[in-house]
């Protein structure tokens, strides 16, 4: 799950300045995700869309049929030949847009991927290949602590720009207690009011009583085209022994799951 700090805007939060990378992405419904993710994101922010597969038009008619012509981004190919890293390092993107795995393993987590790897030196976003891609009409945005919150909420904001598509932030009370739905209700309201106003129209919020998390946001997401949700902040070894519930959602999930790993200062 994912948190927003209550001191900063999406909009004016100090992020890295640079253009966004659409990694090699196979499969259709990945590659669609991941043109919609690149083209939305990069619009918002006003900068160039980079295509690592050497060709800058192919991505544009793959876009979702929801996805709107005023959120493409210009493109500029990049050298297809060149593996990943060395790309990163040339053109230092500020988001990279790359296929996730999704068949993963209890045992994967012991091990460091390569979107975390990444994570190092840019911004990643990882997409899936799951379900439908051709219309994004509803965001689920699960809603907790951690350090990868503010590029979900982007995200999932530019999406819903690009496509016209609501945003339901949605926090757990795993305790079923006052103070808990206190809480939760004061965090709700906190990040609501980091997004601009002329984006809140398309918002809403919702707490959820349930004692596990990763179930409940799993459970919910087969409801909406798209969940965006932040990765995990734990190390590798701590997520093996005690679990994340972002992990377990990624495993898990029928429906298309966005997974946001901010850059990791060292």
């Amino acid at each position: 799950m994912i948190g927003v700090s209550d001191t900063q805007s999406v909009a004016n939060n100090t992020r890295k300045i640079g253009p966004c990378l659409l990694g090699p992405i196979s499969g259709e419904t990945a590659q669609t995700r991941g043109a919609s993710v690149g083209h939305a994101l990069a619009t918002n922010r006003a900068v160039d869309l980079l295509v690592s597969d050497g060709d800058d038009s192919f991505e544009t008619a793959l876009l979702p049929e929801s996805h709107r012509t005023a959120y493409c981004s210009p493109t500029s190919a990049v050298d297809g030949a060149a593996t990943l890293d060395p790309i990163v390092t040339q053109y230092d993107p500020a988001v990279v847009v790359l296929k996730r795995q999704t068949e993963q393993h209890l045992i994967d987590e012991l091990f460091s991927d390569r979107a975390e790897r990444l994570s190092r030196n840019t911004n990643v976003l990882t997409v899936d290949g799951r379900g439908d891609a051709d219309r994004i009409a509803s965001i689920l945005v699960p809603i907790a602590g951690g350090d990868h919150s503010q590029l979900a909420l982007e995200t999932a904001l530019a999406l819903a720009a690009a496509n016209d598509a609501a945003v339901d932030l949605f926090h757990v009370i795993e305790a079923d207690t006052a103070e808990a739905r206190t809480e939760g209700r004061q965090l709700l309201d906190a990040v609501e009011s980091t997004v601009n106003p002329e984006d809140r129209d398309r918002i809403d919020t919702w707490l959820y009583e349930t004692p596990g998390a990763a179930e409940a946001i799993t459970e919910q997401s087969e409801y909406y085209d798209l969940t965006v949700m932040g990765a995990p902040t734990d190390s590798p070894l701590k997520r093996f022994v005690f679990g994340s519930t972002s992990k377990q959602v990624q495993r898990e999930a029928a429906s298309p799951v966005i997974v946001a790993h901010s850059q990791r200062s060292e």
